[in-house]
This record gives structure tokens, sequence and C-alpha cells, in this order.
């Protein structure tokens, strides 16, 4: 009996914590990495032959669909699934290099890889942090409640974050998630073909 209260206690501070201000930075922030991955994917296979464009295309438009239901929706959908969503992806990226190696398919650019690779990571490290945490509330509620109070005692009692925190973060993370992928979409046959800013196609 005492376990399964423990439990419920456990979920219903999860759920708090699912609508409290930090993880709402998170997860704008996670779905701003996702938003840049998926541009990135799809303006990488848009260049590539068949064998590249198909799961590169298919994963972008994934990617940024689920940035938009983050988004939308203020929580992760299947933290299991978008984990191995993530880490797939790097898994795609390296197969892609494999076969391009085997001269089946075109080379990946090295820009586009990396920052979609970096991003990917991110987003798979907080799922990676979130998921042990709902593991231990079913499996070890004990555990984690030890783990919460020594997180608690070892920091200051911290207040929910102002709107000014929270726009000048999301403004921070806009910016380094852009910092990240601008170069890289530059790479991209898509980049390669578009107009510089401040400039118009003119014949001479």
């Amino acid at each position: 009996m005492s376990v399964s209260v423990e439990r419920q206690g456990a979920r219903a501070g999860g759920d708090t914590a699912a609508r409290s201000g930090t993880t709402s930075i998170s997860n704008s922030l996670l779905a701003m990495c996702a938003l840049g991955t998926g541009l990135v994917l799809i303006a990488t296979g848009a260049g590539s032959s068949p064998v590249g464009a198909i799961p590169l295309v298919t994963l972008g438009v994934a990617a940024l669909l689920w940035s938009v239901v983050v988004l939308v929706r203020d929580r992760v959908p299947g933290l299991r699934a978008s984990f191995a969503g993530a880490v797939g992806t790097v898994v795609v990226w390296v197969a892609l290099y494999g076969l391009a190696s085997l001269g089946v398919t075109t080379v990946p650019p090295f820009l586009p890889t990396l920052s979609s690779t970096v991003l990917l990571l991110i987003v798979a490290g907080v799922l990676a942090r979130r998921l042990r945490r709902v593991t231990l509330a079913s499996t070890a509620p004990d555990e984690l409640q030890l783990d919460a109070l020594l997180t608690r005692a070892s920091r200051q009692p911290r207040r929910e974050p102002s709107t000014g925190r929270y726009v000048l973060t999301l403004l921070a993370g806009a910016a380094v998630v852009a910092a990240i992928t601008t170069p890289a979409l530059a790479q991209t046959n898509a980049g390669a073909f578009a107009v510089p800013h401040g400039s118009l196609h003119s014949s001479h």
C-alpha cells in the first residue's frame, strides 16, 4: 500500500514538473533543436541520391512534425520512441557514410552531418535523463525520492522562471541553434542555390 502511494506521489511530482516553467523552457529548446535538425536533414536529402534522399527527407519531416507537437502540447510525445528516433537518426548518418564508401550513394556533406548530429545528441541526452527518472519512478520509487531529496539539499530553492528569463532563454537557445544550422544549410545543395540576403537575381 505504501509503495503504491509513493509511486502515485512520484508520478504526481513528475506531472507537476512537466508543467513547470523550467520544463517548458526545456521542451521549447528541444523543439528548436528538432526544428534545426529537420531543416538540415531535408536540405541535405534534397541534394542526395535516392538512397540517401529518402531516409533523410523522411526523418527531416518527422523531426519538424515532432518539434511542432512538442511546442503545441508542451510535452514530449513517447519518451522512448523519441529517444530511439534521435539515436536512430545518428545511426542513419553513419550508415550513409558506409554506403557512400561502397559507392552506393553520394557522400553526405560533413558540416550538415556534424551539426545535425550535435543537435540530435543534445535531444537524446535530455530525453535519456527523463527516461531514467521515469524508470526510477516505476521500479525504484524510494531511490527516486532519495535522489530528489539529495538534489534539493544541494541546491538553493528555485523559483519559477520569470517571463523575461523565459524569453531570454528561448532567444539564446534559438541563437545557438541558428549558429549551428545556418553554416550547415549553406553547405547543402539547397543552400548553395539560395540567394544571399540583401541581393537580387540580376542579369548583365
